[in-house]
């Protein structure tokens, strides 16, 4: 299951034009990666994927498990460091 906050959906869609509730498909993406987003918190395991949505192309999302669910916390379009790994790797 998939949830997140929703001031923080609406300041993610007004700031990066990514709405979380188009993006759950990311975790289909077969050439999806992921990685530990260290650094960013000191209280929860962070991570990230770069994977592609059906509404946004490639994006990159910052989430974390909570009681079993995976909650958002950031999304944006994938930068170009980030499409030049994605597709290295494909």
């Amino acid at each position: 299951m998939f949830v997140w906050d929703e001031y923080k959906r609406l300041k993610v869609l007004k700031e990066h034009h990514i709405d979380f509730a188009l993006i759950p498909d990311i975790f289909e993406d077969p050439h999806a990666i992921y990685r530990n987003d260290e650094g960013h918190s000191e209280s929860e395991a962070r991570y990230s994927v770069t994977g592609v949505t059906a509404q946004y192309g490639l994006v990159f999302l910052v989430f974390v498990y909570r009681e079993e669910k995976v909650r958002f916390i950031t999304a944006r379009r994938a930068e170009k460091w980030m499409v030049k790994d994605y597709e290295r790797r494909l």
